[in-house]
């Protein structure tokens, strides 16, 4: 055979070769397509990164997880154990669109999921936090191996049950979360001593509280349209996947608050600060928390304060304000939103502004501030309002976030 001919057959069969690998086209996969995500969601992490939101695989704003062709990730199922495999965890990477190879076999994504939810963790820190370091620090999250992935840190105060404030990162994505409803347990994650949060929180024990509280006639507070709700402090929709929203669930981050006021001027602003990051692409610091405590007048006009739990005993105090701190932390600008937690409030004394309303200079915000029935709410400077709440936390602020 001559050279040339050997040379044209040599080349054909080395474009054979090359036509018949798979394509690299990485992958895509839909966070809201029930057909390619596995359900029960396992963690889905990024290998060898920061310990936090940052360490989840994280989708774009139109939610969609985008992979290069050999990225890998880290699947993981703490508290259950992978279906396919005899472990916790596993080191899946992309081949295309929705396959993914785990130790040499190739699987469909759905295909990867647990045998039962992974299992949200809370955690003492040993930190310390409050203007004078008399509360605690607990970290939401989830463990896996040796490592911990914070998503929340909470400052709870264990002698009255109340969480001080919350903080996480809102990621600039936001707008790509996973969506849809699903059925998750609050937990008490064993910082309420022997109280049943669940009951407590319950309609006929909320009429029994009043009642114990306020004396006869008390009931009359709280109605099967407005009662007290388990007011998230880091909401289930500021976070992305399905994992991260079921982080949220634990008691101390959450605290009671009216229903009228978590449904209305609440739930706006919470959607104006998502819209936000999502607008502007910008990764936000949130600290949500709560200042005083919420009064009512008894039967013998008595102005007398409001807890969940009244049982010989006071505890979990309903909140008088719940507040939220907007941070950006590239460009050290902030603002303060706070709202009164009490639709029975009909004259809104200057004990509920503690500080001076800057709302007209925050473009974004579409609530309905000063209607009462939806919760008087106003917007603070951070300086501001740190001087008269000085156990919230402190940052470094240079500028309003308009």
């Amino acid at each position: 055979m001559s050279l040339p001919l050997l040379l044209a057959l040599a080349l054909a069969l080395w474009t054979t070769g090359v036509a018949s690998q798979p394509p690299r086209r990485g992958c895509l996969v839909d966070v809201n397509n029930r057909s390619v995500m596995p359900n029960p969601q396992p963690l889905l992490l990024v290998p060898g990164v920061r310990k936090d939101v940052h360490g989840f695989v994280k989708p774009n704003s139109s939610g969609i997880i985008s992979l290069s062709y050999k990225q890998k990730i880290t699947l993981a199922c703490p508290g259950s154990r992978l279906r396919l495999f005899s472990g916790q965890q596993e080191t899946a990477s992309c081949v295309s669109a929705s396959t993914f190879v785990v130790k040499r076999r190739s699987y469909a994504f759905a295909d990867l999921d647990c045998l039962s939810p992974p299992e949200q963790s809370a955690q003492v820190t040993g930190r310390k936090c409050g203007s004078k370091r008399q509360y605690q620090m607990i970290r939401l999250g989830y463990r896996v191996g040796s490592d911990f992935y914070t998503l929340i840190d909470v400052c709870f105060d264990d002698r009255s049950y109340n969480t001080v404030y919350d903080n996480f990162t809102m990621v600039a994505n936001i707008g790509g979360k996973q969506s849809g409803s699903f059925q998750s347990t609050w937990l008490g994650g064993g910082f309420f001593g022997k109280i049943n949060m669940d009951m407590q929180y319950s309609f006929n024990t909320q009429v029994n509280t009043f009642t114990t509280l306020l004396g006869p006639g008390a009931s009359g507070y709280i109605t099967k349209s407005n009662f007290l709700t388990r007011g998230h402090l880091a909401a289930r929709s500021d976070f992305m996947l399905r994992t991260q929203q079921n982080a949220t669930y634990f008691y101390v981050n959450a605290a009671p608050q009216w229903k009228s006021f978590n449904s209305a001027n609440w739930n706006t602003m919470e959607n104006n600060v998502r819209s936000y990051a999502e607008n502007r692409l910008v990764d936000l610091e949130i600290y949500t928390g709560t200042h005083g405590i919420a009064t009512l007048p008894n039967a013998n006009n008595v102005t007398t304060k409001l807890y969940l739990y009244a049982h010989h005993r006071r505890y979990i105090p309903v909140p008088k304000i719940f507040w939220k701190i907007v941070f950006n932390a590239i460009t050290n600008a902030a603002v303060v939103l706070l709202g009164v937690n009490n639709p029975h409030v009909h004259n809104i004394t200057p004990d509920y502004i503690v500080c001076p309303d800057v709302c007209r200079n925050i473009s974004w915000l579409s609530w309905d501030a000063h209607n009462k029935s939806k919760g008087y709410s106003y917007c603070c400077q951070y300086a501001d309002f740190k001087a008269s709440v000085p156990d919230a936390p402190d940052i470094v602020v240079h500028s309003l976030l308009t």
